[in-house]
């Protein structure tokens, strides 16, 4: 884990790498809600944050292969946070419509209802990064 603070700017950055294993979700969970309560991040942000991770990093570990490390950052800006999960597909993810009886599928549409925007972008050399913003306070 690593947190960095450029004192030139208010910005906090927050940074980890995992291997996608299923008991990674709960470590992810666990240091993403610890470094956040670190930065003094209202509770409702910081469970909202904390449920977007869980979703994006268990759409890792389903949709990619273990043989690579995902990488979590999370930044302050004072503002929001911004949300970051990136790993070593180019696969954008994909919602689907799973039925009523589903134990799982709806991750994506808790993370679009979750957070203030949301979206995913290539990364160079290789896979994307999905990313999600929380308002640090809630709007009225």
């Amino acid at each position: 884990m690593t947190t960095t603070r450029d004192e030139s700017m208010t910005d906090q950055r927050w940074q980890l790498w995992l291997t996608p294993f299923p008991k990674t979700v709960s470590e992810a969970r666990r240091q993403v809600r610890s470094a956040l309560t670190d930065w003094r991040v209202p509770e409702e942000a910081v469970d909202t944050a904390v449920l977007i991770i869980s979703e994006l990093v268990t759409n890792v570990i389903r949709h990619c292969d273990n043989q690579h490390l995902v990488h979590l950052q999370v930044t302050d800006d004072g503002a929001e946070l911004l949300l970051e999960v990136s790993d070593p597909s180019r696969n954008p993810p994909r919602p689907v419509v799973s039925p009523s009886h589903a134990e799982s599928g709806r991750g994506l549409f808790l993370v679009r209802a979750a957070a203030s925007d949301f979206g995913a972008r290539h990364r160079d050399p290789v896979g994307k990064t999905v990313w999600a913003t929380v308002p640090r306070t809630p709007t009225p």
